[in-house]
């Protein structure tokens, strides 16, 4: 069996050091660090990556689950769920890139795993102090459900413009040439380009990453538990998930205008080359 530092080479070493964009703080060290360790254990069995990939889910929606519970306890051990939910979702390609094993089956459940989990949880969270928020309920629910598709659309805009070139090349090669290059170009969207927060910088997109969100949800938890007496009716976590929306929303937006401007640059690049 291979040692934990020769594992992290071959198996996360084109994960944490990819080119083209930055990983998010705490990735290496609080995502990768301990999947590698689930990995090495996982070797000695007979469970696949798509196996994993379920396993993922389920800790996912039990975290999520866990986010409707009144008390602060019940919610922290949900975000441990959704925390074990982020590293089993690392876990299942390592061992992928190990068994040399790629299936279209794990793709496609790795991508509903990341399309519902994250809404899932922010809604859940959200409902879960309803009826005890200082808020008004339907504002307040209205401002959270669109946080919660603002999380959706972000991963999908993600994977958006590979998806469709890839379908137009399937339908026209002639007129969409293929090539790791144009699949790399159109993947790959710089943030200095066209970032409408760019006064904020690399900071602020890390709210987009999952690990992110459910650490900070965590320490708003932890902190109103500790220093509000009247923690039950979770005013800081309220506007928390207010103010979270409203910027997950203005990610969307932003998402959606760099990602098609992006696009139709490479489409007019490809169509000049042609001249």
């Amino acid at each position: 069996m291979e040692s934990i530092s020769e594992l992290r080479k071959r198996l996360q070493e084109e994960k944490v050091r990819p080119s083209g964009w930055t990983r998010p703080f705490g990735y290496t060290t609080f995502q990768r660090g301990p999947s590698i360790y689930i990995t090495r254990v996982l070797l000695k069995t007979r469970l696949t990556p798509n196996h994993i990939t379920f396993a993922c889910i389920v800790s996912g929606i039990i975290g999520a689950l866990f986010m409707l519970g009144l008390e602060t306890p019940w919610k922290l051990l949900g975000i441990i769920f959704l925390y074990f939910n982020i590293i089993l979702d690392k876990v299942d390609g390592e061992l992928a890139r190990h068994h040399n094993t790629f299936s279209l089956k794990g793709i496609y459940w790795d991508e509903i795993n990341h399309l519902i989990i994250p809404p899932l949880f922010w809604i859940f969270s959200a409902y879960g102090i309803l009826h005890i928020s200082v808020f008004q309920q339907g504002l307040f629910m209205t401002t959270a459900a669109l946080g919660a598709m603002a999380l959706m659309v972000n991963r999908i805009v993600h994977s958006l413009a590979p998806q469709i070139y890839a379908k137009k090349y399937m339908k026209h090669p002639e007129h969409f040439p293929f090539s790791e290059k144009n699949m790399q170009d159109i993947s790959l969207s710089p943030r200095h380009r066209f970032s409408l927060l760019r006064p904020i910088g690399h900071l602020i997109h890390q709210l987009q990453d999952f690990f992110i969100i459910i650490s900070l949800s965590s320490l708003v938890l932890i902190f109103e538990y500790l220093f509000r007496r009247d923690y039950i009716f979770h005013p800081i976590f309220g506007w928390y998930i207010v103010g979270m929306s409203i910027l997950f929303i203005l990610f969307a937006c932003e998402n959606m205008l760099r990602k098609g401007a992006l696009v139709t640059q490479h489409i007019e690049d490809i169509n000049a080359s042609r001249k």
